[in-house]
């Protein structure tokens, strides 16, 4: 298990492009991909990958969760595998199935909060040797 990243729940894509340009100088262009599973659109800084901004779709439960602010939502680590995320027991996740980020070919789950932190675990495709 490794730090993948950080998600921040932004309001608009334009919220998250500002933040790129003027806090972390990072003016290459978002590439965004849906997750459909989750209700959101998500993109990664191409400077700083480790930072992933979230856009939840106007109906989406992290909208109604949030109340439309933005906000440090997650911790992200990445695992062998997400179905079985040592150290964490499957009986942690959230879903039953993880969902795909196309972004970066994620497959994604979240494990239960505790004390209110939100964990993601990311399985990183498998690379073409």
């Amino acid at each position: 298990m490794k730090f993948h990243h950080v998600g921040m729940v932004v309001r608009s894509v334009s919220v998250a492009e500002n933040l790129c340009r003027e806090r972390l100088k990072d003016n290459e262009p978002l590439v965004w991909g849906p997750v459909p599973a989750f209700q959101c659109a998500v993109a990664f800084s191409t400077r700083f990958p480790m930072i992933e901004f979230v856009v939840p779709e106007p109906e989406s439960r992290l909208v109604k969760f949030l109340g439309g602010k933005s906000v440090l939502h997650h911790i992200a680590f990445a695992v062998e595998d997400v179905r079985n995320p040592l150290p964490f027991s499957p009986g942690d996740l959230i879903f039953d199935e993880p969902a795909a980020a196309p972004v970066q070919g994620l497959l994604v789950n979240f494990l239960n909060p505790l004390e209110g932190l939100l964990v993601e675990v990311v399985q990183e495709p498998k690379s073409k040797s």
